[in-house]
C-alpha cells in the first residue's frame, strides 16, 4: 500500500491516494471511514477491542464488520468500517493518544479536549484518558477572569466527560462573574445535560452572590453531587 490503498467495501473496490489516510498503527486489519468527509483511519483491530468497549461489541458481533474481519485472512484489505455521525480529527486524536504515538498530547486547545472528551465518553474511553485533564484544563483551573467564556464553559465539559472529580470542581471558579453560562449549554451534544449542568452552576453561582456579598469564596459543584441529585444542587 505504498502507492495507494485498497479499500474493500462489499463487492466495489475504490483505490484511495495515501494522503487521504492516516495510518495509527503498523499493524492493522481495519480501516475506519470517520465522518461527512469520509476520512480513513487504518488501525488495528486489537487496539480498538482493548480500549474501547464500544469498539469490542462492534467488531465481535455477528453483523458484517465483524464477520468480516472474522473471516479475514493476512493478505486481505483491511475491513471498512462506517462512522459517518462522528468527526474525524477528535477520533484520529483519541487514537493517536491513547496509542503513544503523539507527542502533541498534552497541547490540545480546549475545543479539541472537549471534541476528544466527547469521542472518548462515547466509545467508553474516557477512563483511559483520566490522566489528562490535569494538562488539557491546567490553565483553565488556574485562572481568574472577570468573564467567562466558551473555553471556560468547555473545560467544564471536559472534566465532566473525563469524570475528573478534581478538575471539574476547579473549573466552576469563573461562576463567581458576571456571565451566565447558559448561553453556552446549548452547544453541548447531549442538550440535557448541557442545559442540566448550566442551570446548576448558575444555581450555585447566584446562590453564592446572593449570601457572600463582596466575598470572593472557592466554590464548585461536586461531581457526584450533580451526577446523582434529583432536587436543588446548592443543597449537596
Amino acid at each position: 500500500m505504498n502507492s495507494s490503498t485498497l479499500e474493500t467495501v462489499g463487492e466495489e473496490y475504490t483505490y484511495l491516494p495515501p494522503d487521504s489516510i492516516s495510518q495509527i498503527i503498523p499493524d492493522r486489519d481495519v480501516i475506519l471511514v470517520v465522518g461527512p468527509s469520509q476520512h480513513k483511519i487504518l488501525v488495528y483491530s486489537h487496539f480498538l477491542e482493548r480500549i474501547s468497549p464500544v469498539f469490542r461489541a462492534m467488531l465481535n458481533a455477528p453483523m458484517e464488520e465483524g464477520e468480516a474481519l472474522a473471516s479475514r485472512h493476512d493478505d486481505d484489505y483491511p475491513v471498512a468500517i462506517s462512522l459517518p455521525a462522528d468527526k474525524a480529527e477528535p477520533m484520529e486524536q483519541v487514537l493517536r493518544t491513547l496509542y503513544g504515538s503523539d507527542p502533541s498530547a498534552s497541547r490540545f486547545s480546549m475545543n479539541e479536549a472537549k471534541e476528544i472528551a466527547i469521542v472518548a465518553e462515547k466509545y467508553g474511553m474516557a477512563e483511559r484518558l483520566e490522566v489528562f485533564p490535569s494538562f488539557w484544563l491546567h490553565k483553565a483551573t488556574r485562572t481568574i477572569v472577570s468573564e467567562a467564556t466558551e473555553d471556560d464553559w468547555n473545560a467544564v465539559v471536559v472534566a465532566y466527560l473525563l469524570k475528573n472529580e478534581q478538575e471539574f470542581f476547579k473549573t466552576q471558579e469563573f461562576q463567581l462573574t458576571d456571565t451566565r453560562l447558559l448561553k453556552f449549554s446549548g452547544s453541548f451534544h447531549d442538550k440535557y445535560t448541557g442545559m442540566r449542568l448550566g442551570m446548576a452552576i448558575e444555581e450555585l453561582r447566584s446562590a453564592s452572590l446572593r449570601n457572600m456579598p463582596g466575598f470572593k469564596a472557592v466554590m464548585g459543584l461536586c461531581l457526584f453531587c450533580f451526577s446523582h441529585t434529583t432536587e436543588s444542587f446548592t443543597q449537596q
